[in-house]
């Protein structure tokens, strides 16, 4: 049986939330270790910044505490929702909103107390017991990097991985190379469809594979993975707990790569997953392609052995989540766009009107060409979609009937 985190209604609006928090999150974070003058950050901004104390900042600034090193986890230890409220409390002199992107500034002349988003959201969080078990975040500037978060949900029953969309310019690098990448998911035995050659696009692919800095020995995925199976350990799937993915946009496209990964190696029964339970569930917005017809039958036959789950919200008028980008357009990236599939149950969110329901459904650019892409392509407008009236029969189903009803799939283990 489905239990209520599993209500699709739940699961998207939860894992919307999870994906609009790393943003903000990330965003306090970075403000802190640029301006803060107790803190020093250990990959630097250029330029100098403006220094003043903030109060407590290790209320969300924990990887520096006096705590034994563990080498699965970047932070020393959990951050709380309380903590982050009771930080943005004792330091609001400091912060400005920007409205329009949602984003705190730093202003050391700020005397206005307004609550912010960031503050909304948590509150809204507050009544379930969630700890930020880590989120890394030390590799990263105002240009970019990977971000991801492993959130444990005490509530309901949860672990999510959580990761960062597109911010700068180093992001934008990553989103253009969609050479494929035919090697570092599919080494070793781990292609299970006879005869295929899958690849992946190779900047989110490299982004998962490369060590977090030059003095690293493991890439970003065996950090993540080792984390989560330690965190299964001590909240086993035998007592409920399950794994859920996601993230928005450069996010949804690592939060793609990193489920099927999971799948691969539960499929195998390989130790790395040893804790984990039976199924991934991922959950993307506005998730660009990241792999090719190869990669499609992969997922295809993991969903089939039921331990692959993918749902992708895709708005209409958003341009990232098709393929076949035409000059001169292409120009701008790398590789082949058309050789790209997109993967999963799509919910294809419409201005007005009832959402479209499909399965492994790629669009092309045109198509969905708009002057309005870039705010077609941002998580509130997600949500307005998501609340019109017309999708509510929508939600009145579990993720597996849905995928049962779209894809046609009915082994729940």
């Amino acid at each position: 049986m489905e239990t209520q985190d599993d209500n699709l209604k739940v699961f998207l609006e939860d894992m919307r939330t999870m994906s609009h928090f790393v943003y903000r999150f990330a965003n306090m974070r970075n403000l802190v270790r640029k301006h803060d003058q107790t803190i020093t950050r250990k990959y630097g901004y250029f330029g100098k910044a403006t220094k003043h104390e903030f109060d407590t900042p290790a209320l969300i600034i924990t990887q520096d505490g006096g705590q034994d090193d563990d080498d699965n986890i970047y932070l020393k230890y959990p951050i709380t929702l309380p903590a982050i409220i009771t930080f943005l409390e004792k330091n609001r002199k400091f912060y400005i909103e920007d409205y329009e992107n949602a984003y705190l500034k730093f202003d050391k002349n700020h005397s206005e107390m307004e609550e912010f988003g960031i503050e909304r959201m948590m509150k809204d969080l507050g009544k379930q017991d969630i700890k930020i078990i880590d989120y890394d975040d030390s590799y990263t500037d105002e240009q970019g990097g990977l971000v991801y978060a492993v959130i444990l949900n005490l509530t309901a029953k949860r672990i999510t991985v959580v990761f960062r969309g597109t911010l700068g310019f180093t992001d934008l690098l990553t989103d253009a190379d969609f050479t494929l990448n035919t090697t570092e998911l599919f080494k070793d035995g781990m292609v299970n469809v006879d005869g295929n050659t899958p690849g992946t696009h190779n900047g989110f692919t490299s982004y998962l594979f490369t060590p977090r800095n030059e003095a690293a020995t493991r890439p970003y995925i065996a950090r993540i993975l080792a984390c989560v199976n330690d965190l299964f350990a001590q909240h086993p799937p035998s007592e409920g707990y399950k794994l859920y993915v996601t993230g928005h946009s450069l996010g949804g496209g690592l939060s793609n790569l990193f489920g099927f990964r999971v799948a691969q190696l539960l499929h195998k029964k390989d130790p790395k997953v040893s804790n984990f339970p039976p199924r991934v569930k991922i959950m993307s917005f506005a998730a660009p392609c990241v792999g090719d017809e190869g990669y499609k039958l992969e997922c295809k036959f993991l969903e089939e052995k039921g331990i692959y789950r993918h749902v992708r919200v895709a708005n209409e008028g958003d341009v990232i989540p098709t393929n076949n980008i035409p000059r001169p357009f292409s120009y701008a990236f790398w590789g082949d766009t058309s050789l790209y599939r997109q993967v999963g149950v799509e919910m294809f969110l419409k201005k007005e009107g009832k959402m479209e329901l499909g399965y492994c459904t790629t669009k092309s650019m045109w198509p969905n060409f708009s002057t309005k892409s870039l705010m077609n392509h941002g998580l509130d407008e997600h949500l307005e979609r998501m609340r019109l009236k017309e999708n509510e029969e929508v939600y009145e189903q579990t993720v597996e009937e849905l995928y049962q009803n779209v894809a046609g799939f009915s082994n729940l283990k």
